[in-house]
């Protein structure tokens, strides 16, 4: 009987003191952990918030130009639409000196209509241009985020304990704690 009991003992004290080393491991890491998780939380939400703001922000621009180019596009369609009518009726209460304006005036809407097209032409590719470079800006944006992000984890890598070394540190506090661990004799 007295075995028994003493087998009993053992595993009581094995139990409380591997209770007692994962309070000493919480005590010690525990706050330190909590400490980079959050601050991978918060990291991360600041860089999801940052590349969001951009891509918005970039979104925003790129409706402003394609609503400010057809805009400037349709009005000068109406200007020319209004001035050649106003020309039209003009010519035809004319006589032939009106017809000779008229046809003078014909030429002139016929070029101010290929510089419309070219300064159409010009505002596309400058809208083009201006998307490119928008774009160019957002994933030079992204890649310094990443980037951030990239040094910022190392950073935290570097000043974490390995795993191994941890390991080793409670495996010799549970030898000691068991009273299994040989000091070396001085």
């Amino acid at each position: 009987m007295p075995k028994k009991a003493s087998q009993g003992n053992k595993a009581d004290a094995t139990d409380e003191a591997n209770a007692n080393v994962d309070k000493i491991r919480d005590i010690l890491f525990g706050g330190q952990m909590r400490d980079y998780e959050q601050r991978f939380t918060t990291l991360e939400k600041r860089l999801s918030q940052n590349i969001e703001n951009v891509g918005k922000d970039l979104e925003r621009r790129i409706e402003r130009l394609d609503t400010f180019a057809k805009r400037e596009i349709e009005k000068l369609s109406e200007q020319i639409k209004t001035e050649r009518k106003d020309r039209i009726a003009d010519s035809k209460q004319g006589s032939g000196e009106l017809n000779e304006f008229s046809n003078q005036v014909e030429s002139w809407f016929a070029e101010v209509e290929e510089k419309l097209t070219e300064e159409v032409k010009d505002i596309r590719e400058a809208a083009n241009e201006q998307n490119n470079e928008l774009t160019a800006l957002m994933r030079q944006t992204q890649e310094q985020l990443q980037a951030s992000l990239d040094r910022q984890t190392g950073e935290l890598s570097d000043s974490k304990v390995a795993r191994e070394d941890l390991a080793a540190l409670l495996t010799e506090v549970a030898l000691r704690l068991n009273k299994d661990f040989k000091l070396p004799k001085a």
